[in-house]
């Protein structure tokens, strides 16, 4: 059932990147744009806030989203339910381009699944039970770090080098900040659970 979880997981998630990829390498639909734009999107192209997600910079990023997303699922037990993990992806994707739209107005355009997978990240570590609480705090307290150094613009010139772009940092504070917030709403949800309400 794991592995089952997780094909059907990847599937739904990667297939759309993987499609968008191939449509691009191939120049099978010239001059389709399918990223995060702002100002197609403030023209009313709305779609955007979600597509932008299933985009990437080229194949490096896709496969560095892919090989993160696979990893994800296959070590966090709170992921293994392929609705809850599709339904949690999309949140994500629409509450980060959201948070993107309203408080960061210099980002222009934006492609890839980082942020999401921030989220993805953040809800497994802090629900996953499996894991010993010091371990999950200090993961949590290592990835805070990352994305405050991220904020105070010291680049991991590593990684944009690798995927041939800039890297968004703005996506992965706002990953993590949904991530949280669905933690708490999974709280809620159980208290709300367990009164019978």
């Amino acid at each position: 059932m794991h592995f089952k979880s997780i094909s059907s997981i990847l599937l739904f998630i990667l297939l759309p990147s993987l499609i968008i990829e191939c449509l691009d390498s191939f120049q099978i639909f010239k001059g389709v744009d399918l990223r995060y734009q702002r100002d197609a999107i403030s023209n009313g192209e709305w779609w955007r806030l979600l597509s932008g997600h299933f985009d990437h910079l080229g194949w490096r990023h896709f496969m560095l989203n892919a090989a993160f997303l696979a990893l994800l699922l296959s070590l966090f037990k709170p992921l293994m339910k392929v609705r809850k993990t599709v339904f949690l992806t999309l949140g994500a994707m629409l509450s980060i381009s959201t948070l993107m739209w309203f408080f960061s107005p210099e980002i222009v355009w934006y492609v890839g699944l980082s942020g999401c997978l921030y989220s993805l990240l953040f809800y497994a570590i802090a629900l996953d039970r499996r894991y010993p609480l010091n371990f999950r705090l200090f993961a949590l307290v290592v990835i805070t770090i990352k994305i405050l150094m991220e904020q105070m613009q010291i680049e991991f010139v590593m990684v944009s080098d690798f995927i041939s772009g800039p890297v968004a940092v703005d996506s992965h504070l706002y990953g993590a900040l949904v991530g949280a917030a669905f933690v708490v709403i999974s709280h809620l949800l159980s208290k709300f659970k367990d009164l019978n309400i």
